[in-house]
């Protein structure tokens, strides 16, 4: 007589106590995964609140800082513009005896023989007009110009006879370039 073994229920409690622990297992890998993710995810969060309070702590200041900026742009428009005029002033106090200066050269070249009728400065350049009983006058105005240290390059633009006058008498027209002191100055440094 032969014992016989009954296997069947000792695998089938096998195979169910198998696929028990594989469905813990997986149900555990599920949790942890879950659990994983949500921690990094809180993580991440954490970050970028942190993030998103820093920003807000920067655009608070950036906010507190525009009356101060706006502050600091008039001053610098008004600094310039103070600058502009401490330039002009400085200009025409240089220039102040220049004019002067100017005129006197002018008397000096003219020499009483002729009669300047018109005196004109834009940007540098001087333009006479005058009355002079004939030519030789006007030449010898022309020489005391080249002469004069002021009065650089007069050219002579034009002699129209004046026969209401007398049939000697011309009118003229010279135009020069003027050299200021502080302009010898600079010509002279290059």
């Amino acid at each position: 007589m032969a014992i016989q073994f009954n296997l069947l229920p000792w695998r089938e409690e096998r195979r169910a106590k198998l696929a028990k622990r594989n469905k813990t297992s997986l149900i555990a890998a599920l949790i942890l995964g879950v659990l994983g993710g949500l921690g990094y995810y809180g993580y991440e969060k954490i970050r970028l609140d942190d993030h998103g309070q820093a920003l807000s702590l920067i655009e608070s200041e950036n906010r507190a800082l525009e009356p101060q900026l706006k502050e600091k742009k008039a001053l610098d428009a008004l600094k310039k513009k103070l600058n502009h005029q401490i330039d002009a002033i400085e200009a025409l106090q240089a220039d102040r005896a220049s004019v002067t200066h100017m005129v006197e050269e002018l008397s000096v070249a003219n020499n009483q023989e002729l009669f300047l009728t018109e005196f004109g400065l834009r940007d540098g350049s001087v333009e006479i007009r005058g009355v002079a009983e004939n030519d030789t006058q006007i030449a010898a105005f022309m020489k005391a110009l080249r002469a004069s240290d002021w009065y650089q390059e007069p050219k002579l633009i034009e002699i129209i006879s004046n026969r209401d006058l007398g049939d000697e008498v011309k009118n003229f027209s010279v135009t020069s370039q003027l050299l200021l002191p502080g302009t010898v100055k600079e010509q002279g440094g290059n």
